[in-house]
């Protein structure tokens, strides 16, 4: 028994049983799943939030999906000869990028961020999965809203003046991010 990554995900073979053939298939299938995935997010358009509350809605984005790599410029590589993704940003905007976006180069849909935030290895945990970005004109009330459910806040890195941006766990322990763009800005 052997086992290897495709992407996020695990797989095991039995070496003496199953063939390459069988198991390229299995991973070709794998990758079609992905694709799949990837193209419905992408053509997801924005949707006005209701509670069950008295609430006005908010507007709601999925924005991005981002990834922990172990080398950005290597990932970036690879996503924009694969899928012909195209960099719409880098942070910090000057030197070495420990996070960078990538996009459709007509624009629209759902984008793709790759991040390394240290030199330290990835932690087995943390390889196969990022975060969810979710883009909101009320970062602040949404995330009361995720609280009230059942949601925990992680880190709120936020500054004055500047974008609101707030890490914050579902009921599994997936990360998301709620952004909300500075006053002006994007």
């Amino acid at each position: 028994m052997f086992q290897y990554r495709f992407g996020g995900l695990f797989c095991q073979a039995n070496q003496q049983t199953e063939s390459g053939a069988h198991i390229m298939h299995r991973t070709r299938n794998s990758l079609v799943a992905v694709l799949i995935g990837v193209v419905i997010a992408l053509s997801a358009p924005a949707v006005e939030a209701q509670s069950s509350v008295d609430t006005p809605p908010m507007a709601i984005t999925f924005g991005s999906v981002g990834i922990n790599v172990a080398d950005v410029a290597r990932a970036e590589k690879f996503y924009t000869d694969v899928f012909g993704l195209v960099r719409t940003f880098q942070f910090p905007p000057e030197g070495d990028p420990i996070e960078v976006g990538l996009g459709r180069p007509e624009g629209g849909g759902m984008g793709l961020l790759l991040a390394r935030l240290d030199d330290r290895p990835l932690p087995e945990s943390k390889s196969r999965y990022g975060r969810i970005v979710i883009m909101t004109d009320d970062a602040r009330a949404l995330a009361d809203r995720a609280i009230a459910h059942g949601s925990t806040l992680l880190r709120d890195l936020g500054s004055p003046g500047g974008p609101v941006i707030l890490f914050m766990s579902d009921l599994d322990g997936y990360e998301f991010e709620l952004y909300q763009a500075p006053p002006g800005g994007e």
